[in-house]
């Protein structure tokens, strides 16, 4: 039980980025997307 409760926000997460990037992605191509995360998760590794 405890389990599904972290997966939650994880799946409502993943639900919004998906619905997000389907919204942009007429105007800004996939690639270039996963370049800025790429580049964000590069940040985060410091």
């Amino acid at each position: 039980m405890i389990e599904d409760k972290k997966l939650t926000p994880m799946k409502e997460f993943l639900d919004k980025f998906f619905d997000l990037c389907r919204d942009y992605q007429q105007e800004i191509p996939p690639q270039k997307m996963a370049e800025v995360l790429r580049d964000y998760a590069d940040r985060l590794d410091g």
